[in-house]
């Protein structure tokens, strides 16, 4: 899939000029494409934006959904009113995403369990950023009181700071707690207040997270607390998407609606800016920086956001990210064929440290700490902890080394179509001990299919097909082309 299908090209007709400012009512709707509607006040954003279809999710494609059970002992730094807190300097302080993500998941946790304990301590969460919050231009915004280096560099945020992604998480919380226990409560207050956030103009030195930068909006992770700039962080410009999200399926306000489509195309639109090709993506655009641990985030979110547009734009691009970095933290068991094989040391910048050839008379297995990339070195690259090669990397070549079974495995959280473009002979299945299996598959070129699932099966490429006579089996990535945008 090119680029352009995955939506920088700007000549799209659905584009909208969208304004936004803060503290009115009474908006007006867009009837055709190239309209602008003001939604409220005398200082407007004026950003582009799609008209994407905006979809109510069940729970298991919604953002922040998990089956994860957390420990009722709570491990995390906390005061003793139970509020996640931030250790800094001996010193404990509030920490609003900390306070916000653990409320949420522990409303996952309470969805999961309907244990009463779970639920009272997400409400302990909400109710210590309302008791911290500050009220402006009719918004809840709520402030971080530690001075924070961007990226432990020169560049300082003094107290008080405010995010973005904060008010985006904080939203989510509120909108969930009050879908809990009942709008008619103080948590849909403190939603409708803490959406009201994204209706307020940026002005230096005055608490704001929401700009433009060439036509496009952002909602700020890190609003510099002197000037109207910031860091244009990717993932928590999407995270505070996701409280729009949220909010929208509660409200279904249109400004809200509006904002959040804003904030999705400039998600799309700067995909190729936050790409670095063949390796990890970017986290910022303002310092560039390595996402790191974020890559695989980034991934999860165009899942996301695939899921509440049923945009297939997005799950291109999560293909694209994918590709070019594999999600971390993934370990198993590596096969070795018999033969020879080289095993490599490197430095961070991809130099080769040190290497070791052995030679196998027979197949042999080795457990791998880590599945992933090394900078200006191709392939993919397993971290062996054992045997002849332990603490070397081995380079992933299939039929020769290659991680047993399946292997990082991401999920598209709703089905993405795709065409046969060449007739996969062969359906494999996968049973619990990694063994692989195939069988005849009645595939035809043209055929169309929808796929759920994408991992590496014994070193190899594969889409999980949906559904059909084959649904749950796997075939090889080169014999599917996905869907374009429509």
């Amino acid at each position: 899939m090119t680029e352009e299908h995955l939506g920088t090209n700007r000549s799209w007709s659905r584009r909208r000029v969208l304004t936004v400012a803060a503290a009115a009512a009474g908006a007006a709707s867009l009837a055709a494409a190239g309209a602008a509607a003001t939604l409220s006040g005398d200082s407007p954003l004026r950003f582009r934006y799609d008209p994407f279809e905006i979809r109510d999710l069940p729970q298991g494609q919604r953002p922040y959904y998990s089956g994860v059970r957390l420990p009722i002992v709570d491990s995390g730094t906390h005061d003793e009113h139970g509020a996640r807190m931030s250790m800094l300097g001996g010193k404990l302080y509030d920490h609003p995403v900390g306070q916000a993500q653990y409320g949420i998941n522990l409303l996952e946790t309470y969805r999961v369990t309907g244990e009463q304990v779970f639920l009272d301590r997400a409400m302990t969460q909400a109710q210590r950023l309302i008791d911290r919050r500050v009220v402006h231009q009719g918004g809840w915004f709520y402030p971080y009181r530690f001075r924070h280096a961007m990226h432990r560099e020169t560049d300082v945020y003094e107290t008080p700071w405010y995010s973005m992604m904060a008010q985006g998480q904080a939203l989510s919380l509120f909108v969930r707690l009050a879908q809990v226990v009942g709008e008619r409560t103080p948590w849909r207050e403190a939603a409708d207040a803490t959406f009201a956030s994204y209706r307020v103009p940026p002005v230096a030195g005055e608490p704001w997270g929401m700009y433009v930068k060439d036509e496009l909006l952002w909602l700020e992770e890190y609003a510099h607390p002197k000037r109207v700039r910031g860091d244009r962080t990717y993932n928590g410009h999407i995270f505070s998407a996701f409280g729009l999200w949220d909010y929208w399926t509660m409200s279904r306000d249109a400004k809200a609606k509006q904002i959040l489509q804003g904030a999705i195309t400039t998600a799309r639109d700067v995909h190729h800016l936050v790409r670095t090709r063949q390796w990890r993506s970017r986290y910022c655009l303002t310092h560039r920086k390595d996402a790191g641990m974020y890559h695989s985030t980034h991934i999860i979110q165009h899942a996301v956001l695939h899921a509440i547009t049923g945009d297939p734009a997005f799950a291109g691009i999560m293909d694209l990210f994918y590709s070019d970095h594999p999600t971390r933290g993934v370990s198993g068991t590596v096969v070795l064929a018999a033969g020879d094989h080289e095993g490599y040391r490197f430095d961070a910048s991809g130099t080769v440290l040190d290497r070791k050839r052995v030679t196998l008379t027979r197949p042999a297995e080795a457990a791998s700490a880590e599945r992933h990339k090394v900078l200006r070195q191709t392939g993919i690259w397993y971290d062996l902890t054992e045997g002849a090669l332990s603490g070397y990397l081995v380079r992933e070549i299939p039929g020769r080394s290659y991680q047993r079974g399946r292997a990082a495995p991401i999920g598209y959280r709703i089905p993405r179509p795709a065409v046969v473009v060449a007739a996969p002979g062969r359906a494999y299945s996968v049973d619990e001990a990694g063994r692989v299996t195939s069988v005849a598959a009645d595939l035809a070129v043209g055929d169309t299919v929808t796929v759920d699932l994408r991992a590496a099966l014994d070193g190899v490429q594969h889409y999980r097909l949906a559904s059909g006579a084959h649904a749950g089996q796997w075939v090889r990535l080169n014999t599917l082309r996905s869907a374009g945008p429509a």
